[in-house]
């Protein structure tokens, strides 16, 4: 049984190596990209239940609004959070700023920041 847990131990450290390898101290870049399209997520509310001494009691959980915009940068799409007033200003086909990182082995986009 030892095998076991010996085996998910080395598991779960391969798994945050490969982690800090993918994203520790990455360089941000800066680019033009392409707004594609444009959208908004409606605020949501949901429920989940929590245990309190031995008592179910549902704790509401609320989700904001949100405005996406999906942006062609650097061959790819990809989708990402804005402010509103950054969003009623951009139209499809129009260039934007973006600051983002390049993950080293996934290659994954991560945005850090749009702006016009």
């Amino acid at each position: 049984m030892w095998i076991v847990g010996l085996v998910i131990v080395v598991g779960v450290a391969l798994y945050f190596v490969f982690l800090a390898a993918d994203g520790l101290a990455l360089a941000s870049r800066t680019a033009a990209a392409k707004v594609v399209a444009k959208g908004c997520r409606d605020a949501t509310r949901s429920y989940y239940t929590e245990i309190i001494n031995r008592v179910p009691i549902p704790q509401p959980r609320v989700t904001p609004e949100m405005y996406l915009l999906k942006l062609a940068l650097d061959g790819r799409e990809i989708e990402c959070p804005v402010s509103l007033v950054l969003y009623n200003a951009t139209h499809d086909g129009d260039q934007v700023r973006v600051t983002y990182r390049r993950r080293r082995i996934t290659g994954a986009l991560q945005v850090l920041n749009v702006s016009r």
